[in-house]
């Protein structure tokens, strides 16, 4: 009986090892569970990837708050009504919402909880147009609110604007945490834009190592859309985009900065729209050697 078991399970075991078939369908089902689990793996890395990116933009817009939301800061006023003022005109915000701080810009950017904090009236000297929010303990960031004045006939052409002054360097280094001044190049508009689409962006000033030129103001900047979203009927169009380098001399300038741009929100939402010779701020990451 025993002669007659090992004689089945020696036959037993030389099919098994004739048959490809077991171990070919046993390897399929190895590489089908592995090439599952990498999708799987790359879907969490994909939304993680997303939420970070959410929350860098939340955090932008809402404030990090150790209690729960309870509402939406009152959208700020303004002391002047849009329109022609006299020459040094004094203008006040303030908001509803009990201990809010308002943020406020004057360069066509969107503002957020990076922007200046009002904490002055603001004296109108020329054209202005002035932007602001309103965030307050536990709650949302308000709608933006927004006023034009000019102080002389709008037919008139503006003053043109100061150029900036070039970046002086010592030692043939650009300093981290040195401020440079770029200016959008073209048109961008959220109707057609799509997240990962190029921002047009220049060099607005020289730099410059003693009277040698070492960064031509016009040299192009690299900057990447990070949010596009199209104006809907509830909603307006958004575009958010970060400031990322430039080279010069075959060297590589990492950049620091973000805007955000939100379209209008009168009778119809509108699309946002990047135009031409906007300033954007922004500031060198890391110390880069520029010249011998």
């Amino acid at each position: 009986m025993k002669s007659i078991l090992l004689a089945f399970v020696f036959v037993a075991v030389s099919v098994y090892a004739q048959d490809p078939g077991i171990d070919f369908g046993q390897q399929a089902a190895q590489q089908a569970t592995q090439q599952a689990i990498q999708m799987q793996q790359q879907q969490i890395q994909i939304s993680n990837q997303v939420i970070q990116q959410m929350n860098d933009v939340s955090s932008l817009y809402f404030p990090q708050s150790s209690g729960p939301v309870i509402g939406i800061a009152a959208t700020p006023t303004f002391s002047v009504k849009s329109g022609k003022v006299a020459p040094d005109t004094i203008v006040t915000m303030q908001s509803a919402t009990h201990y809010a701080t308002i943020y406020f810009t004057t360069d066509g950017w969107t503002p957020n909880a990076n922007s200046p904090r009002y904490t002055a009236p603001i004296h109108i000297t020329g054209e202005t147009h002035i932007q602001a929010i309103a965030i307050g303990p536990n709650t949302l960031r308000s709608p933006v609110a927004r006023v034009d004045y000019w102080t002389q006939s709008p037919q008139l052409p503006a003053a043109p604007a100061e150029p900036a002054q070039p970046i002086l360097i010592q030692d043939g280094m650009l300093r981290a945490g040195t401020p440079l001044r770029l200016a959008t190049s073209a048109e961008v508009n959220s109707k057609s834009a799509e997240v990962g689409d190029k921002v047009p962006l220049v060099l607005d000033q020289e730099v410059k190592a003693g009277d040698k030129v070492v960064a031509a103001e016009g040299t192009p900047v690299d900057a990447v859309l990070t949010v596009a979203d199209p104006a809907g009927r509830r909603l307006a169009g958004d575009l958010v985009f970060e400031v990322r380098s430039f080279g010069v001399e075959g060297k590589i300038v990492q950049l620091s900065g973000r805007e955000i741009l939100e379209g209008g929100t009168g009778h119809d939402h509108q699309d946002a729209v990047i135009n031409p010779k906007m300033i954007v701020m922004a500031t060198v990451a890391a110390d880069t050697k520029l010249t011998p």
